[in-house]
């Protein structure tokens, strides 16, 4: 049986559904509304469908790659996201630090210390959404 786009997208939901449930702070990417359906089918299906769903990574370990990388390439609203979604699946906070501590070797300091400052902020607004369902 050949695989179809709608089964990619299902498994892609599925992960995406362990990185991002709640209670998460919010994501906030933004996209044309000419493409927002299309870019959300394709990047669902195609990133975690395709790739995060392959056998040989855990989610914690594609976790931690990814704050590695996005940490790296100076990309902080994905980072932001995907250091909520490493907390989802057990990445610990002080993994996270140590990970972002690491590419200062590699990335230099000021891109650790933008990592850090990302990172403490998630690390902020984690603590406020789930106090606040607590409470609730």
């Amino acid at each position: 049986m050949t695989e179809t786009t709608d089964d990619r997208l299902a498994r892609g939901r599925q992960i995406a559904a362990q990185l991002f449930k709640p209670p998460s702070p919010a994501l906030s990417f933004k996209y044309p509304p000419e493409i927002v359906a299309d870019w959300g089918q394709l990047s669902v299906a195609t990133v975690f469908g395709d790739v995060w769903s392959r056998p040989g990574l855990d989610l914690k370990q594609r976790s931690m790659l990814n704050i590695a990388a996005l940490t790296v390439l100076n990309k902080p609203e994905q980072l932001r996201a995907y250091i909520i979604g490493a907390l989802n699946v057990g990445v610990t906070r002080a993994e996270v630090c140590e990970v972002i501590l690491q590419m200062a070797i590699y990335a230099g300091f000021p891109t650790a210390i933008q990592g850090f400052a990302i990172a403490a902020q998630v690390f902020e607004e984690v603590d406020a959404v789930r106090k606040e369902a607590t409470s609730s």
